[in-house]
């Protein structure tokens, strides 16, 4: 787990600072990699590549980088390569030769062997750039979901990319500008990153899935879709499941530093925090050789966890680490998780993600494991029920469906909140202009912008497409970014077997409908793989909650700091889209009572963006 970045200088005019820009670039990155940096500039091709360190697998100098193999390619690789042990010894077959017991050389050494189709062999999570010297070439990939960030920027004087946004922001010929269609769909709709452009105008995300090829001899780059979810015979995906969740776990204790676990108290973090156990008690995994250690967030309120995460530390004898949060820490730690996010905030529950992280950073953990991916892969969210019935009877399954409509005591959803959706799919037939009246009565948030956001809803009719759509766009995307620069805030790697382990990806996209959803129950197959293992409270659980806070409640015991910062900093915003006079106006009703929740939340979203253009001294606006 690292931090990368590469520069090409296209033109004269600013090659002599080249290098010095690429070294500002790396320093930006020193928290995703503290224990050590490289750079290699190449002179005659003004170009380099960076590259910051956090020793996780071999900690010699062996696996430094940027990576030299055959005097022709260079590496400079963020991420984890779990079968690389498997992969190396394939490669052992073929005649290779290994000056490391890094996965990054057995990456580097793939490629050498097999191309670009060495990215059908890994098991991981990845984000890299390959330098070939020979073609004078660099080919560049991003993992299947999107768990390691790849962010780049192609202008008339320079090709660059990095790990995170800032860094790219010290390339001399790009001025940070706000990018206006994102930010409407971030007020409007409560959504990050949804196009391959996002909050600054000309930088660009590299989507999961997808590589990247850049000739520095012509200057041309091509991005092209390289994963296809791949599927397996229904029948034996549910009888593989459980042999493959339990590899996902080992592969993922793999480490040579120590390593602990997320624990909200939820079905998918107290799932892996049992099987690590199981597994260490078989095998004494050297990262653990001081014992399991869970984190857990906490506050004082009804949304606290711990009653949950408590009975998973007494199952497994954990040593249990509890984060006790409140609004006054939020407000201390708000500027600087904008910086280390690049973006504003989308509600407060990022708080307390890097807050689990901080607290394992201060006991010296170097990863933590953590179930994001879960609810995405196995139906755990309310919204995949709509869809859900819709398949059962458009495929005349309406026995099932009865039976199942019946079983709906057992889900996080409810018959009122299927119909309204089934009513939502309808709404999206008619004309604009309606379809924007019922929205601003239904979200009264729209009511303070200038401009109406573009409404689209995507209608699936099948359970199975519905999931895809939530891995493989943006929604799951949108969360393992959190989880990403919450973790490296505090040089932590994060590991999520539910969002880049190949062959669960592959098993959990082959099941049926009814192995995911069954008797009303979410996450079926998951529950029913461990219900023997796991107490009968946390396998049967039916809420669903994560890192929740309490927000409605923080930000009303703190209204006059969000009042402060839209009277001290609301003149930053010349984007015109929010009439901030309006919602500053308001602001007493807005903090007057929990049923505002929403607008608060809008009031939060509002002061992040206004804190993000102060921190990235953001003037001009597209």
């Amino acid at each position: 787990m690292c931090g990368i970045a590469g520069l090409v200088v296209k033109n004269s005019a600013h090659a002599a600072q080249g290098e010095n820009t690429l070294a500002q670039m790396s320093a930006k990155l020193i928290h995703r990699g503290p224990d050590g940096e490289g750079l290699q500039w190449f002179d005659a091709e003004n170009f380099g590549l960076a590259h910051r360190r956090l020793s996780i697998i071999d900690l010699s100098a062996a696996a430094a980088q940027p990576m030299q193999f055959k005097e022709r390619y260079w590496l400079s690789f963020n991420g984890e390569i779990y079968n690389y042990l498997e992969i190396r010894t394939e490669l052992s077959e073929l005649g290779a030769t290994f000056q490391s017991n890094s996965d990054a050389e057995v990456l580097l050494q793939a490629y050498h062997f097999w191309g670009a189709q060495c990215l059908h062999r890994f098991n991981g999570m990845w984000a890299f750039a390959i330098y070939d010297k020979q073609k004078n070439t660099l080919f560049c990939a991003r993992d299947p979901y999107g768990v390691k960030p790849f962010y780049y920027l192609d202008n008339s004087a320079h090709f660059g990319f990095a790990s995170e946004i800032k860094a790219l922001l010290d390339i001399p010929s790009y001025q940070a500008t706000a990018n206006s269609k994102a930010l409407l769909t971030y007020f409007g709709l409560s959504k990050i990153e949804t196009q391959s452009e996002g909050f600054f105008k000309g930088i660009f995300e590299l989507q999961p899935g997808h590589t990247l090829s850049y000739d520095l001899t012509t200057q041309q780059k091509s991005i092209d879709k390289y994963y296809l979810a791949t599927h397996i015979e229904a029948d034996k995906a549910q009888k593989e499941f459980k042999a493959q969740l339990e590899n996902a776990v080992a592969l993922r204790l793999r480490a040579d530093v120590p390593l602990g676990f997320c624990l909200s108290g939820g079905l998918d973090s107290s799932s892996l925090l049992h099987l690590a156990a199981k597994i260490n008690k078989s095998a004494n995994v050297a990262a653990l050789a001081n014992g399991l250690h869970a984190f857990t967030a906490a506050n004082d309120s009804p949304l606290d966890e711990r009653k949950w995460a408590e009975q998973m530390i007494a199952h497994t004898h954990a040593t249990w680490h509890v984060s006790e949060l409140n609004s006054q820490q939020l407000i201390d730690a708000l500027p600087q998780l904008i910086y280390h996010q690049d973006i504003p905030l989308l509600s407060t529950s990022t708080f307390a993600q890097s807050s689990v992280m901080k607290s394992a950073a201060e006991r010296h953990i170097k990863i933590l494991i953590d179930g994001q991916g879960g609810d995405e892969l196995f139906a755990g969210y309310q919204i995949f029920y709509p869809t859900f019935f819709k398949e059962l009877f458009w495929t005349g399954r309406w026995t099932l469906f009865l039976r199942e409509w019946k079983q709906l005591g057992n889900s996080p959803s409810s018959k009122k909140y299927i119909l309204k959706q089934w009513l939502k799919d309808l709404i999206a037939y008619l004309p604009a202009s309606a379809q924007k009246s019922i929205a601003k009565k239904t979200n009264p948030s729209l009511t303070y912008l200038r401009q109406f956001p573009a409404l689209t809803r995507k209608r699936h009719t099948s359970l199975q497409a519905h999931l895809a759509y939530y891995c493989q766009e943006h929604e799951l995307k949108s969360l393992l970014r959190w989880e990403d620069r919450c973790s490296m805030q505090y040089s932590i790697e994060s590991r999520t077997p539910f969002a880049d382990d190949a062959e669960l990806l592959q098993t959990a996209r082959s099941l049926q409908a009814k192995d995911l959803i069954h008797n009303g129950w979410s996450k079926y197959i998951l529950r029913n793989a461990l219900k023997n293992e796991l107490p009968a409270s946390i396998s049967w659980r039916r809420d669903k909650k994560g890192f929740s806070v309490p927000e409605s409640d923080w930000l009303m015991q703190t209204a006059h700091f969000w009042k402060t910062q839209i009277e001290t900093y609301a003149h930053l915003d010349k984007s015109e889209l929010v009439n901030h006079q309006q919602l500053y106006k308001d602001l007493p009703q807005i903090f007057s009572a929990s049923k505002y929740a929403a607008l608060q939340n809008f009031v939060f979203r509002y002061v992040c963006y206004l804190l993000w253009l102060k921190e990235f001294n953001i003037k001009k606006f597209d």
